[in-house]
């Protein structure tokens, strides 16, 4: 009986201790799921607070970049649009008018007016920082610039050439020269600042992914709730990213764009100061094209025609005759034939064409397409036989570009009529350029053009 008392005790208090003990477990276990959903929440909400931050962050810093390239895009198409009529101004004749004099100052009045934009950016940023000081220098450069462009509309007016060339070679094309690399290490610096923000940005994402791996393991639902809201955060980020890597792709092309079109307008200038109609540059370069497409297809020179090489060649072709800008109008407008002073004169836009290349572009575009460039202007007036100029080079001593250049070049000149002679037929250009076939052009070459000869007559 007592035993049996004992043993029903026993088994009330065992009873009772697991009651208390599962009671106190559950109790436990409660506290653990509530205290693993509290931080899990707290882990979500300070993930989400983090990544709000940096999505805050990071859009300022995107919408800085991009108002610094949009102001460095607008400086440098100003500065492109500005150059090219004022080119006309100072090169071009008295018929351009009040017309051309108001474009002038209009344009003038913009720069200058985004120049103010510009400085009101330079005082945002840190003193003496790399960044603020090629900012100024832009802002000096620029300014110097358009006083410089006064003076030589004061120039012009005393007639006195050599001391217009002289001030434009010594002072105007170094000073432009260097706004031009200033404003690309702008371009590069923004390019530099862009990456480095990527990578502050992910510094901070891995940091805030270590409050939210911890959350993660503590409490499963909070996985799922961090995947979505991170999901959608770097999804934002992502989508940011590509509207600026899109507008900086976009600002890219349209500079290029605007250096391209003012090439050939600078060309199309020096052109019509002979009284031609500025399309020669064009036809001379799509002549290029054709000719280098064409030994493309013979699979000729293969390691020189690459798909970079053919497209520096004819970009740089409008470029052949740029040194006519240091020849005076009474040369390039001789209807008759020149004297032999008069032709050494003439001569010497080959070299002066080279060198001009290297001061527009040089620092500018690639080193490659400026090698090329200066070689058409320098070399396109070699002849094979080694009888032309200005060093006498011969045969495979002139670069390629060059011998594919006089052949474009001459045949253009002839179909074309000048102030000096009249135009010759499609069908006499065509003999003529075959009877100088190893004489003054390259053999090859010539064959090469030959055989574009159906597609030229039908393009007329």
């Amino acid at each position: 009986m007592l035993n049996s008392i004992a043993e029903k005790n026993e088994l009330f208090l065992n009873a009772c201790y697991n009651y208390n003990v599962k009671k106190r477990i559950s109790i436990t276990a409660l506290i653990v799921i509530i205290f693993a959903e509290l931080v899990g929440l707290f882990g979500i909400l300070h993930l989400k607070h983090i990544f709000d931050i940096q999505v805050v962050s990071y859009n300022e810093l995107v919408n800085d970049v991009i108002e610094e390239k949009d102001d460095i895009y607008q400086i440098k198409a100003l500065l492109y649009k500005y150059e090219y009529y004022m080119s006309a101004m100072i090169f071009g004749t008295e018929e351009f008018g009040s017309e051309l004099k108001a474009t002038v100052s209009q344009t003038e009045l913009e720069l200058r007016n985004q120049i103010i934009k510009h400085g009101l950016l330079m005082n945002k940023m840190q003193e003496g920082s790399d960044e603020a000081i090629l900012f100024r220098s832009v802002n000096d450069d620029v300014l110097n610039y358009l006083n410089y462009n006064a003076v030589l509309l004061s120039m012009k007016k005393s007639n006195n050439v050599p001391e217009l060339q002289d001030f434009i070679t010594s002072r105007l094309v170094p000073l432009i020269t260097r706004v031009n690399i200033s404003i690309d290490k702008l371009s590069a610096l923004s390019e530099t600042q862009t990456e480095l923000y990527k990578t502050i940005l992910n510094e901070n994402l891995q940091k805030s992914g270590v409050t939210s791996f911890l959350s993660l393991v503590l409490m499963i639902i909070a996985i799922v709730v961090s995947i979505s809201i991170t999901y959608k955060l770097l999804g934002e980020l992502e989508t940011d990213n590509n509207v600026l890597k899109f507008k900086t792709e976009l600002h890219e092309q349209r500079i290029n764009e605007i250096q391209n079109n003012t090439i050939i307008g600078i060309a199309d200038l020096v052109e019509s100061r002979s009284g031609e109609t500025g399309q020669h540059v064009k036809r001379t370069s799509h002549l290029v094209g054709l000719i280098l497409a064409q030994a493309k297809k013979h699979n000729l020179w293969p390691e020189l025609l690459t798909e970079q090489y053919i497209d520096f060649v004819t970009r740089a072709a409008p470029m052949h005759d740029i040194g006519k800008i240091i020849i005076s109008d009474t040369i390039l407008n001789k209807p008759g034939k020149l004297t032999p002073e008069e032709f050494e004169i003439m001569k010497t836009h080959a070299s002066a064409g080279a060198k001009i290349v290297y001061e527009i572009l040089g620092g500018i575009e690639n080193i490659k397409y400026v090698e090329i460039a200066s070689d058409i202007a320098h070399f396109h007036h070699e002849k094979w036989n080694g009888k032309g100029y200005p060093e006498g080079k011969k045969e495979k001593e002139i670069p390629l570009c060059a011998r594919i250049m006089a052949v474009a070049d001459v045949f253009d000149a002839l179909i074309s009529e000048r102030c000096y002679k009249k135009a010759m037929s499609y069908e006499d250009a065509f003999n003529l350029i075959q009877n100088e076939s190893g004489e003054h052009f390259d053999p090859q070459i010539v064959e090469l053009f030959m055989e574009l000869k159906d597609e030229i007559l039908a393009e007329r």
